[in-house]
């Protein structure tokens, strides 16, 4: 567990070099407000929405031991159950490879219907936390 706490502290340290105004960046920024919605034995998922553009960033990490971390940036629009993926990069003790100088907007993103079962899995679950976060809201 103390190897994963170091790992998303890590993460987030690396992405204040990078931060970007969070409002049009397509990837989850250390400024904003992220949520963990699963973990499994070597895999856990992040989210943050994005309320101007009503879209959802999902970050996504894989521990792969000794190789590093994939970390894998999606954005998912569940107006018309789309996806796009963002960003991709291996995190290891030498930084992230490949190293990313601009992240992308939304703008520059190519959305997808989700074909393959992974894809889907990612966008069934964020849009139905979503709808979940936006019920107990109004019932507030």
């Amino acid at each position: 567990m103390t190897r994963i706490s170091t790992l998303i502290a890590s993460l987030f340290l690396t992405n204040l070099a990078l931060a970007a105004d969070a409002n049009q960046t397509a990837l989850v920024t250390d400024s904003e407000n992220a949520v963990m919605i699963a973990t499994a034995s070597n895999t856990w998922s992040m989210v943050a929405m994005n309320n101007t553009a009503g879209l959802t960033k999902v970050r996504e990490f894989h521990d792969m031991g000794e190789s590093g971390v994939q970390q894998i940036d999606y954005v998912v629009n569940c107006a018309d159950s789309t996806l796009a993926l963002a960003g991709f990069s291996v995190l290891t003790s030498l930084g992230a490879v490949p190293a990313r100088s601009v992240e992308p907007t939304f703008s520059e993103l190519s959305f997808y219907k989700p074909v393959i079962q992974h894809d889907q899995s990612i966008a069934n679950n964020v849009c139905d936390k979503r709808m979940a976060m936006n019920v107990d809201s109004m019932n507030k």
